[in-house]
């Protein structure tokens, strides 16, 4: 698995994640709590991994790094 997403990316995509698992807790209604959980999920793990699958199919990369 190649990186695609880049530093300044990561650190975005980190911040969001952890805003949304902040509002998981915040929200009462289920369908609040799964929104926020999926994107705190996909925020955090995209963000520590550096890859994201959506961005590898629809051919974005920030790395800055030329393929």
């Amino acid at each position: 698995m190649k990186q695609n997403v880049g530093v300044v990316d990561r650190l975005f995509r980190f911040g969001v994640g952890f805003l949304c698992l902040a509002l998981f807790f915040v929200y009462d209604q289920l369908i609040w709590r799964v929104i926020f959980g999926i994107v705190a999920v996909a925020g955090v793990g995209t963000g520590l991994i550096g890859y994201c699958p959506i961005s590898e199919v629809l051919g974005i990369n920030t790395t800055g790094k030329k393929e």
